[in-house]
Parts: C-alpha cells; sequence; structure tokens
C-alpha cells in the first residue's frame, strides 16, 4: 500500500487506513485485498477490488506503479465530479 499511499499524499490528499476485519476467502480475487478511496465526509469515491491481493501485487496491484496511477487518476476524477455537484 506504501506506493498508494506516497502518491496520494504527493497529489496533496490526506490518507486514512482503515482495516476491515471480515475474513474473505484467498480464492476471491475481487473481495480480498479490495481498497476503497472515500472523500472527508464519508462519500465512497472509487473501490478497486484485490488491489492488495497477492495476486494482484505486481500486476494491476499495490506495487504495480501503472495501477497505482489509475487509482491516484480516478480519485482525482471522482473529486472533480463530486465539488462540481
Amino acid at each position: 500500500m506504501q506506493p498508494l499511499i506516497n502518491e496520494l499524499m504527493s497529489a496533496g490528499y490526506s490518507v486514512k487506513l482503515v482495516h476491515d476485519a471480515t475474513e474473505t476467502s484467498w480464492e476471491n480475487t475481487e473481495e480480498h485485498g479490495f481498497i476503497v478511496l472515500k472523500s472527508a465526509d464519508g462519500t465512497e469515491l472509487i473501490r478497486k477490488g484485490g488491489f492488495q491481493h497477492n495476486r494482484k501485487l505486481r500486476n494491476g496491484g499495490s506495487w504495480d506503479a501503472t495501477a497505482v496511477q489509475e487509482v491516484c487518476a480516478a480519485a482525482k476524477k471522482a473529486v472533480k465530479v463530486a465539488s462540481a455537484a
């Protein structure tokens, strides 16, 4: 998660990590390791399934620089849409 945290913080966002203790199946590559980015008021901006799943870490997950950039770009877009509403 550190690459994503670093990227969000360098873009000027505050980051607060919250652990979801719900047990999921290792085989479920969508719910196992998902991330959700929320606005300050708790509105869900982005959900990315399996982002922290070991099977996806280097290919579409938190150790994949392209995936991190995509999540950050989506976050910026979602914030603009939410603030325009």
